[in-house]
Order: structure tokens, then sequence, then C-alpha cells
């Protein structure tokens, strides 16, 4: 059975695979560094606001066991659009005994997630009738953002053998051959990653990247909707080959070897704030509705379309607000950090 990666083995493949990142010519909401974002934000202890910390480092997070909800971050608006000059790719090795191969988990760091954009379409007779896109904001935003993309690693050859990508909390995995068919490469062997604008999530390549379809009826009239990931070329990239550290490697721990692992991978509670929710009703996401689709060329379609647009609004509300904006959960509390896809 082969070895599972040395340090030495881990850096080489980060220098030789570690991936692109292609941000969108128009994000507004870009990556930017732990540390950055600390600076910007005051630790709450709920407890004892007395023990707030303003700006606090790294080695100021409490640690686990978490207690609850009782410490989170309160984030300044000005650090909203992020600071790429700080952003980096926060390696977690991921590798247990039995594993032939290894993880190289990639995570990508925003201080806010932007707003949703929906395509709506209404359908007479089951095919499209209008359509359009629209700003769904303030549903999809939260603060802080922690998506990651996956070099897998083959312990014996130490070649690349797969890529998987995070997608609003899904995990997407490509096998070698899905690798060369659908991922652009920069100097033959680092895979660009594509990130959808204002929400981060990853894609191989660029286009509306479709997701959380739904149809509400069909004839004689209806709605199709789609949440767009729009990817583009043109804009701001990360190459994480160079703009990395490496954050943790588990069976390296209490070795020569053993990376230095920062204070805040141990921080438990949220990268952002507790307890506050969007507030949007039926009828404020069925006129947002109504005003993508336009004015309908007639009566009719006023009347059948009327009580689809509310039927959709209704499921859609549970679709977007579920996140709300409080802080993303810490990286190391998700389930892809251990593994679990």
């Amino acid at each position: 059975m082969a070895q599972p990666l040395t340090r030495s083995d881990i850096e080489a493949a980060i220098a030789k695979y570690g991936p692109v990142l292609q941000l969108h010519p128009e994000e507004q909401y870009l990556n930017c560094s732990v540390e950055w974002m600390l600076s910007h934000s005051t630790l709450i202890d709920s407890k004892d606001k007395t023990k707030n910390i303003v700006h606090p480092r790294g080695d100021q997070l409490p640690q686990a066991p978490k207690q609850g909800t009782r410490y989170y971050l309160q984030v300044e608006d000005s650090a909203k659009p992020g600071n790429f000059s700080t952003a980096k790719a926060y390696v977690n090795a991921f590798w247990q005994k039995g594993m032939t191969y290894t993880d190289l988990q990639f995570w990508f760091f925003s201080a806010y997630n932007g707003h949703g954009t929906a395509r709506f379409a209404s359908l007479v007779n089951g095919k499209i009738e209008h359509q359009a896109d629209v700003n769904v904001a303030p549903l999809g935003e939260h603060w802080a953002d922690w998506e990651y993309a996956a070099v897998r690693i083959d312990n014996a050859s130490k070649e690349m053998i797969g890529v998987m990508l995070s997608e609003h909390g899904g995990n997407n995995f490509f096998d070698k051959t899905a690798v060369a068919k659908q991922f652009r490469m920069v100097n033959g062997t680092h895979p660009v990653v594509y990130s959808s604008l204002n929400g981060h999530a990853n894609f191989p390549g660029v286009g509306p990247n479709f997701s959380q379809h739904h149809q509400v009826l069909g004839k004689p009239a209806g709605l199709d909707f789609n949440i767009l990931n729009t990817t583009a070329d043109g804009g701001l990239q990360l190459d994480c080959s160079v703009k990395y550290e490496v954050v943790a490697a588990e069976w390296l721990k209490g070795t020569p070897e053993a990376n230095v692992i920062p204070a805040w991978v141990g921080y438990p509670y949220r990268w952002g704030p507790e307890g506050t929710t969007i507030h949007m009703k039926v009828k404020t996401l069925s006129d947002f509705i109504k005003a993508a689709l336009g004015q309908p060329p007639d009566v009719f379609e006023v009347l059948v379309l009327d009580d689809p647009i509310t039927l959709l609004a209704a499921e859609l509300l549970h679709v977007f607000v579920k996140a709300d904006i409080n802080g993303a959960s810490a990286p190391a509390t998700q389930a892809p950090w251990t593994g679990h896809y």
C-alpha cells in the first residue's frame, strides 16, 4: 500500500497542480484573508459583553468545545467588498489510514456572499412566453463565505486523479477523464476553477450554471425558475500554487514535518453574526416575479399566471431564506473538511 504524502510531497503537489481561481469580471465581493476580515470585526461574547474584542487576532478566538451560540463575529459593513490583495487559498490536506489518495482542499474565503440572481420564465402550454433575470436581494446574502476546490492526488504516483468542487453546500467530483474534458488548464497541470458571480460557487467552465430548478404547473400556464451561478473569464485570478497556506495535515501532527496550524482553524463558531434573519413576504417575491416577466399580453395570461406565481413564490422563499444572513459555519466544522463529501 502506498505511503501517505510527506510534507515535501504536499508542497510539490500544490506547486504542480494548485488550481487557478477565476473570478467573474463583475464580482463585487472579492476574496480576502482571514486576518484581514478579523481586522474589520468584533468578537462578541453574548454572555459577557465586557469581554468583546474589537479586531481580534486569530489567537484570541475561542476554541472548541463549542458553547452553543455564545460567540460570533460582528463585521463592519466596509468589509463587504473584501480585499483581494490579501487573498490566499487555505489548504487542508485530508488523508486517513487505508486511503490510497490525498485530497488537497483549497479553501477560499470571502467576507460577504452577495444576492441571488434568478431567471424566471412564464410558460403557456408548456412553452416559454416571457423570460427575465432578476436581482432578488437581499435573498441569498450572508456574511462570510467558505468554498473550496479539492485536488485529489494518488499517493503512489503523486499525480492528480480528480477534482472536487463545492457548490452551495454540495460537492461535485470530476475524475481524471472528466477533468481532461471539462477543465481548462494553465501550463498543462493547473485546473481553472470558475467562481460564480456574487455567490462564489465553483464550476469547471463559463456559463449560467443553473441550479435550484423549480417548475410550477405548465399547462395551460405555469412558471419556470432557476438560480443563476454565472461564471466568466476576464476577472481577477488567484493562483493557488503560489498564494496559499497549508493549515492542516492531521497525519503529520506530532512529527517534525507538522505544519503550524493557525488558531482560527479551531474556532467553532460562526464567521459572522448570529440570530440575523431576512424577512420577506410571499407577496413581495410574487411582485418580483411579475416585474421580471413584464406585463403579459392579454387578460387571459394575467389570470392564469397569478396562482402559479403565488405558488412559486411560496416555494422559493424557503430556498433563499434558509441560510439567512448569519455568518457561515467554520470550515473545520463542515463535512468536507473531514472527507464527508
